[in-house]
């Protein structure tokens, strides 16, 4: 290996590093803080401090983008690197079916799993199943990020969350898989450039994204759904941020490395099946 190179393997450990670190902290600070002190929560800082209204904005642009990035990809278009849409050349034949359906029943069986440890009543739960989110969007491109988001919809049904938000949950759950799939050139785990675009695209900007997606679709609906929108931006919103990255950063990278020879080698892997649109 040369200098170059053992250096460029370097960085993308200790970014890897320095993610995983982070987010372990917040653990931490979140624990001993105590679930009902949400105001005093490092990640709740942020929020909080620019407020609402900020957030709603930002939010907002980000809500617009991300359904209509979903409605193309599912009705089989994309936007290419030169920003033209063109087809995304997903087949739809019966591998492609096959593996959003064991995706979605997977993905959904990880979650209700531990639908007894409720957070917020009635919005959300501890989800450690969160970490296979960015590998099946990585793995099995649309199909598998499809699969992602009827699974978190299955996981509302089993565990008696499901309502009008649970559109926001499918959506903002098929981003998480999207992003890393969509915006990573390497996803085998394999290179340093492989885990920086991961750290980057699939524990943080996949993240942060869930959490402004679903908590924009809640505000809206206040009304309705009726979770308080201080709560929505200072509690619900840092916790899927928190919940998502302390398993996207620690225990997705290792099953990622696992899983994505066998999944190659048996002709799975997205590129493999359509190329790269």
């Amino acid at each position: 290996m040369s200098g170059k190179g053992a250096g460029l393997w370097t960085l993308s450990i200790v970014i890897g590093l320095l993610f995983a670190a982070f987010f372990i902290y917040v653990a931490y600070d979140i624990v001993s803080k105590g679930l009902s002190n949400w105001q005093e929560w490092i990640i709740s800082r942020p929020f909080i401090a620019l407020g609402r209204d900020f957030w709603f904005v930002v939010a907002g642009i980000l809500w617009v983008i991300g359904t209509v990035i979903f409605f193309m990809e599912v009705s089989g278009d994309t936007i290419d690197r030169s920003f033209r849409i063109v087809k995304n050349n997903v087949k739809w034949d019966a591998v492609d079916v096959t593996v959003t359906a064991l995706s979605a029943a997977i993905y959904g069986g990880s979650l209700a799993a531990t639908g007894g440890i409720p957070i917020i009543p009635g919005f959300t739960w501890l989800r450690p199943g969160n970490a296979l989110a960015p590998l099946f969007g990585m793995l099995f491109g649309v199909p598998g990020a499809l699969g992602t988001a009827i699974g978190n919809f299955i996981a509302d049904a089993l565990t008696g969350y499901l309502s009008i938000g649970s559109i926001g949950g499918f959506i903002g759950n098929f981003m998480i898989a999207y992003l890393p799939y969509k915006f990573m050139k390497d996803h085998s785990f394999r290179s340093p450039r492989s885990i920086i675009e991961y750290y980057i695209w699939g524990a943080v900007i996949g993240s942060v994204y869930v959490a402004l997606y679903i908590s924009w679709w809640l505000d809206a609906l206040e009304p309705v759904i009726g979770l308080p929108r201080p709560l929505i931006w200072g509690w619900f919103a840092p916790w899927v941020i928190f919940n998502d990255a302390i398993v996207t950063s620690t225990i997705t990278p290792i099953l990622g490395y696992l899983l994505y020879p066998p999944i190659k080698m048996r002709g799975l892997y997205w590129k493999d099946r359509v190329g790269q649109p």
